[in-house]
C-alpha cells in the first residue's frame, strides 16, 4: 500500500535524532511500540513493524467468548489466523477468507472504559469477522455464514455489521425478544456472563439458519415475504408522514409505529431490529 512521500527532518541540532511525519492513515499506531528495521541492498528500505501483541490478545479473547456462547451447539476449536486474511487496514472487498483487521482491534483497545471494557460499537467489525468463521466451522455456508456473523454481532453489541443480512438480523432480534429472560448487556462485551446468557438465543438463531440452509426454497420464500411486508410498511410510513406534513407543515411526532423496525424509538432501517416474524411464521407452518 503506497502512502505517499515524506521528507526526513532533523529533530534538533543537539539531539542527533531525525524525524518523519507519517500519513494520517497510520494514526491508529499512536502509542504503539514499533520495531525499526533496515533492509539494505540496491534499494534500501526502512520498515516499521508495529507490536500487535495486544490486539492479537483481544482477538483471541473475543474468539473464546464466541466459543463460549456456542456451548449448546458444538465446540468450534481454537483460534487460528489461517482461517482469515490478516491485515492492518480493512480491504475494499473480500472473497474467500474474512479479513482480520488489526486497526479495528487497535481502535477498540483505545476506546476502553475505566474497567477495561471496549465500547460495544468498536467491536462490531471484529466480532462479525470472527463469528463468520465460527459459523463456517459449524457448517453454515455463504450468505448464511454472513447472516450468523451479523446476527451474533447484533446480539452482543446492538449494532449491525453492514453485511446485507437485514432480514436474518431481524430474525435474531425476534428470537431475542422471544427469550424473555435474556437481556442484552451492551456495556460488558467481554464479560463471560454476557455470552453465557445469550447461549439459548444463539442456539435458536443457528438452528433457524441451518433449517433455511437445508430448505433453500423456504428460505427464499421467507426473505420474499419479509421484503414485501417491509416495503409495504415503508410505503405506509411515508404516506402517513406526507399526510402529517400537509396537516402540520412538520415531520416531528412521527414515531414509526407503522413500521416494523425500531430500536429505542429509532426508525433507522440499519439498526437491525426489523420485524421478520410474519415472514418467518409464513414459511414455518
Amino acid at each position: 500500500m503506497y502512502l505517499g512521500i515524506r521528507r526526513v527532518r532533523s529533530a534538533g541540532r543537539t539531539s542527533g535524532s531525525i524525524e518523519i511525519t507519517l500519513p494520517a492513515q497510520l494514526q491508529v499506531l499512536v502509542g504503539i511500540d514499533c520495531r525499526l528495521v533496515v533492509r539494505d541492498g540496491n534499494q534500501p528500505e526502512i520498515v516499521l513493524q508495529p507490536d500487535l501483541s495486544a490486539p492479537y490478545r483481544l482477538i483471541k479473547d473475543l474468539w473464546q467468548k464466541i466459543r463460549l456462547s456456542l456451548g449448546e451447539l458444538s465446540d468450534i476449536g481454537e483460534f487460528t489466523t489461517s482461517d482469515f486474511t490478516s491485515m492492518l487496514f480493512p480491504p475494499d472487498h473480500w472473497q474467500e477468507r474474512p479479513p482480520l483487521v488489526y486497526a479495528d482491534a487497535l481502535k477498540a483497545l483505545k476506546e476502553q472504559d475505566a474497567r477495561g471494557n471496549p465500547r460495544a460499537e468498536s467491536l462490531v467489525s471484529l466480532l462479525s469477522t470472527l463469528a463468520i468463521v465460527a459459523a463456517q466451522r459449524l457448517g453454515l455456508d455463504g450468505s448464511l455464514a454472513l447472516a450468523f456473523g451479523d446476527a451474533l454481532t447484533y446480539l452482543v453489541t446492538g449494532s449491525a455489521a453492514g453485511l446485507g443480512t437485514d432480514f436474518e438480523r431481524g430474525m435474531a432480534h425476534q428470537v431475542l425478544e422471544g427469550e424473555g429472560s435474556v437481556k442484552q448487556d451492551l456495556n460488558s462485551p467481554l464479560s463471560e456472563q454476557t455470552w453465557l446468557a445469550l447461549r439459548p438465543v444463539v442456539r435458536r438463531v443457528y438452528e433457524q439458519l441451518r433449517q433455511w440452509q437445508a430448505d433453500p426454497d423456504a428460505y427464499a420464500a421467507a426473505r420474499e415475504n419479509w421484503f414485501r411486508a417491509f416495503t409495504a410498511d415503508v410505503a405506509v410510513g411515508m404516506s402517513a408522514g406526507s399526510d402529517h406534513m400537509k396537516q402540520t407543515g412538520r415531520l416531528d411526532g412521527m414515531d414509526g409505529t407503522n413500521r416494523r423496525y425500531h430500536r429505542n424509538g429509532s426508525n433507522d432501517p440499519n439498526d437491525g431490529r426489523w420485524d421478520a416474524e410474519s415472514a418467518i411464521t409464513a414459511t414455518s407452518r
